[in-house]
């Protein structure tokens, strides 16, 4: 049993000790047959919301309407949800009830994939009704039950069995490929957010490639913001290198790269990205899309480190290179400075230098100040710079 399960087993001796069911169940325990690394653990239990909370000297409410208490045990926080069937869904995300039950077996029917339907108990034995196991040997990801059902209770599951594709490198077993199929308009109902969140996922997995010549065959794109037409552009996205991604940003710049929008800012926007990202991304787009055969000096300084670092991790992952991120470092490390801060003079200098009021004269000669130290002709210091303002009013 790995090290987490084995940190978290006190809560399911608590549990069973009252005399209630209670077992590691979901991704944890799919992460562990298949040989991932384990994040957190889930934990399912007979035992209804109050029970839970007469067992834990100190539990949290953190989802309760819908069967999750919150416990800490040995400095760690643990979530205990109570077995479940679901109603009918609204919205085809919700479902409008909840209700508690005792039965193991019924709380795995209602969850997605036959994968993330096993639990395994304290002594490590699994309980798997509906053959999840049987699913990772074949490398298959299978909905429970009918998959037309799961995708109508809560559409976000085409997303993420796509996303399954990319980050285990795993198949649609044949019916639930043709679910996807049938039912992908009813990701029109779904949320920008929750999208974004899952494609996010999708792009940073081993299996990318895979799962993007799914969306499109699906014709899931057509459903996602600024996709809709973009087949060829996401398809020429498959066979860029995403071994080297590592950087949630540049997962924005090369979909942008591939698209090519008219305004990357807004088809930034359109995906609900938060504004810091917008302006980041947008920015090194336009330098990506005008890729200098050789950065002179002001190039670099203008773009700043981050957005070298995110048009270098683009270029490489887009062309198959190496070093281009480094070298880019390097050239940005070896400027005089890197950025206005660093300027041995201030706007009230150049005033008492000069005898000048504030204007916009001032801006404009902190620019050419700035240049001028940049490319190498002129000291960053106050002598120097005094002589610099000095002889250029005189002109």
């Amino acid at each position: 049993m790995d090290e987490i399960f084995k940190q978290a087993l006190p809560v399911l001796q608590k549990l069973t000790a009252a005399g209630f069911e209670a077992y590691f169940v979901g991704g944890s325990v799919r992460d562990f047959l298949i040989g991932r690394k384990i994040a957190d653990v889930d934990i399912a239990t007979s035992a209804f919301p109050e029970e839970v909370k007469e067992i834990f000297p100190k539990t949290y409410d953190t989802g309760i309407e819908h069967g999750t208490v919150t416990v800490r045990e040995n400095g760690t926080f643990y979530e205990i949800t109570t077995f479940r069937t679901e109603g009918t869904y609204e919205d085809f995300r919700r479902p409008k009830e909840v209700t508690f039950i005792r039965s193991l077996t019924e709380d795995l029917r209602r969850r997605d994939f036959t994968m993330n339907a096993i639990a395994m108990d304290a002594a490590g034995r699994f309980i798997d009704p509906f053959r999840g196991k049987e699913a990772i040997t074949a490398k298959q990801i299978c909905a429970v039950g009918d998959p037309h059902e799961r995708f109508h209770e809560d559409a976000l599951r085409m997303m993420r069995a796509i996303r399954f594709v990319s980050q285990l490198d795993f198949q649609l077993d044949q019916a639930t490929r043709q679910a996807l199929q049938e039912n992908k308009a009813l990701l029109a109902h779904t949320a920008v957010e929750r999208k974004t969140t899952e494609w996010v996922k999708l792009l940073q997995g081993k299996a990318v490639n895979k799962a993007l010549k799914l969306l499109v065959d699906s014709g899931v794109e057509v459903y996602l913001p600024g996709l809709q037409g973009k087949q060829e552009a996401l398809l020429q996205l498959a066979t860029w290198h995403f071994s080297k991604l590592q950087d949630e940003l540049a997962t924005w710049l090369l979909l942008a790269a591939a698209v090519k929008p008219e305004s990357a800012s807004q088809f930034l926007r359109a995906w609900k990205l938060s504004n810091k990202t917008i302006q980041v991304v947008s920015k090194a787009y336009e330098r990506l899309m005008d890729y200098p055969e050789e950065w002179t000096a002001t190039d670099l300084y203008y773009a700043g480190e981050q957005v070298l670092c995110l048009v270098g991790s683009a270029f490489e992952i887009m062309y198959a290179k190496d070093g281009v991120v480094n070298e880019l470092l390097k050239q940005y490390g070896e400027l005089p400075i890197h950025s206005r801060d660093e300027l041995m003079a201030d706007g009230r200098d150049l005033m008492a230098w000069t005898g000048k009021a504030p204007g916009k004269w001032l801006k404009i000669t902190i620019e050419k100040l700035e240049k001028e130290i940049v490319q190498g002709r002129l000291s960053n210091t106050s002598d120097a710079i005094k002589r610099w303002v000095v002889d250029e009013e005189s002109r």
